[in-house]
């Protein structure tokens, strides 16, 4: 059942019957909301899901019986409905958390603060925001499926890569762990991505990001010098760029304006490794909202850097690598399946 009216229809899946309350009282408080069920565990939530088709989900991660990422595991592959995450930062929480968004859950939010407390009202609006974005988005149980579309060519002699850039949004971190799996340890390129993520998780996305795949993954520092093999996460409140210092690559954090709405930026990203590195780089969008990124692939495809996207079948939401191609910023768009092949012939 989709939206009536106009209305957003919210299942709330919480054991604690105050954060339930809570939860439901800060939903229900705008119009274009409504809260339609309460699920006090994972299997309640399933049955719930099933009977009355809600819009989207609401989901604690640790609860009873059926936790919320067995939960969201099922609903993804049987009823698929999107999924958001309203976890504590707590670090197995956290772990527990990656662990659904890689099942497909589209996005993971901290729980909300109290009503005195001084980020309360932007909790709030990022909790309706999500609730609301979250929605629209079509979720499909889906198939494995091949290919890869050439959508521009450069004839020119290539440049051998000094680095891969990455930027994801929606469904990045399920992307992330199946192109950096398919990676070697011994890749000859350092990685930089920024993942837009609420800011309390991008450690946790790092650490789990270490432990599940072969290359090593942090979170970046200002002043470090990239190496190969190395692969490091902007924190989730701070610019992401690339220098070249000499013959090194050296990350470097920045809270400056750039007049972009987010923060970290891929646009500012891209721009960063296309100005250090020109030809010399990769660039890649993945599944996520918006068209973060667009110009930054732009600006590196410009100065002849291998440009791709993440394929539409492929992807959670298309927005991000739709916006690259429209403004013809990509070479190549690729399934994720094919992506970690497709950056190793160009290494």
């Amino acid at each position: 059942m989709q939206q009536k009216n106009g209305i957003t229809r919210v299942l709330v899946a919480e054991d604690s019957p105050i954060q339930r309350q809570y939860l439901t009282s800060l939903i229900n408080e705008v119009p274009d909301l409504t809260v339609v069920g309460h699920a006090a565990d994972g299997a309640q939530a399933i049955e719930m899901t099933k009977t009355l088709q809600p819009d989207v989900i609401s989901m604690d991660i640790k609860m009873p019986n059926t936790d919320g990422l067995e939960a969201t595991r099922y609903i993804m592959s049987q009823l698929p409905t999107p999924v958001v995450i309203v976890s504590s930062l707590l670090e197995d929480d956290v772990e527990l958390a990656l662990k659904a968004l890689d099942s497909g859950a589209l996005a993971v939010l901290s729980k909300p603060v109290s009503r005195n407390h001084t980020d309360f009202n932007k909790r709030q609006c990022e909790l309706l925001t999500t609730l609301r974005a979250m929605a629209k988005v079509k979720v499909v149980a889906r198939r494995s499926k091949f290919s890869t579309q050439t959508l521009s060519t450069t004839k020119t002699q290539r440049a051998t890569p000094e680095v891969l850039a990455i930027g994801a949004s929606t469904g990045g971190p399920r992307a992330l762990h199946r192109v950096l799996t398919g990676l070697p340890s011994s890749l000859s390129v350092p990685i930089v991505i920024v993942q837009h993520m609420p800011p309390e998780f991008i450690p946790g996305l790092a650490r789990w990001l270490n432990h599940v795949t072969p290359l090593d993954v942090k979170v970046a520092e200002s002043g470090k010098v990239l190496k190969p093999g190395q692969v490091v996460i902007a924190p989730g409140d701070q610019h992401l760029l690339v220098e070249k210092h000499d013959l090194d690559l050296v990350a470097r954090l920045s809270s400056a304006d750039y007049g972009q709405d987010y923060k970290p930026s891929v646009d500012v990203l891209l721009k960063s490794v296309a100005s250090a590195c020109g030809a010399a780089a990769i660039g890649l969008i993945m599944t996520g909202m918006g068209d973060d990124g667009a110009l930054g692939l732009l600006a590196m495809k410009e100065k002849g850097a291998y440009t791709f996207t993440q394929d539409e079948h492929s992807s959670t939401v298309y927005g991000m690598p739709s916006a690259a191609i429209k403004c013809n910023a990509v070479e190549k768009s690729v399934s994720l399946s094919d992506l970690p092949s497709e950056i190793l012939k160009v290494l």
